[in-house]
């Protein structure tokens, strides 16, 4: 058998079985929504930065989004789009962002977002949901890549909110 058929065949073994929903899920969903929900007080509420300023501040939101959405929907290739991208948003950003401040905060959602992920991975690796996996990788690469373009844009013409952000200086009165 050639590398390219075993790598082939390795990523169409699709698993016989159905999605389900674990508990364990429910409260990773759960968790994900209420840090989505204190961001959105933050940002929307607090600071009212408007929804393309929590969006550009905030890309956890859009990638708990996905998680939660492939959750409910019973979708493994959307939860893997999701976790792709809450590991890039959630688990990098503990190392990105300060552990200071109002950042403690976040940093909490990105612990919350690395369980997602975790999370995501174990149910993919158990039940060998390899094709999902794979359409999730390739969804999360057609929404990240321009939205990542987007980001930089916004981030560079306000690189002022995004040093506080990331410093965790960044309070309602900026």
């Amino acid at each position: 058998m050639s590398a390219l058929t075993a790598i082939s065949n390795f990523l169409t073994v699709s698993s016989d079985e159905p999605f389900k929903r674990s508990l364990t899920g429910w409260i990773l969903v759960g968790l994900n929504l209420l840090m989505t929900g204190m961001s959105l007080n933050f940002f929307l509420g607090m600071m009212k930065s408007g929804v393309v300023g929590w969006l550009m501040m905030n890309t956890c939101a859009p990638s708990i989004f996905l998680f939660v959405l492939g959750f409910l929907l019973g979708s493994p290739a959307v939860m893997a789009a999701g976790a792709i991208a809450m590991f890039r948003y959630g688990t990098l950003g503990l190392f990105v962002f300060s552990w200071s401040g109002s950042n403690v905060i976040a940093q909490v959602g990105h612990i919350f977002m690395t369980a997602g992920v975790i999370y995501t991975a174990y149910e993919v690796i158990r039940h060998h949901y390899w094709a999902a996996a794979l359409q999730g990788l390739l969804l999360a690469l057609v929404l990240l890549i321009p939205f990542t373009i987007i980001q930089e844009r916004w981030v560079k013409a306000h690189a002022d909110l995004a040093q506080k952000l990331f410093n965790g200086t960044l309070t309602v009165t900026q």
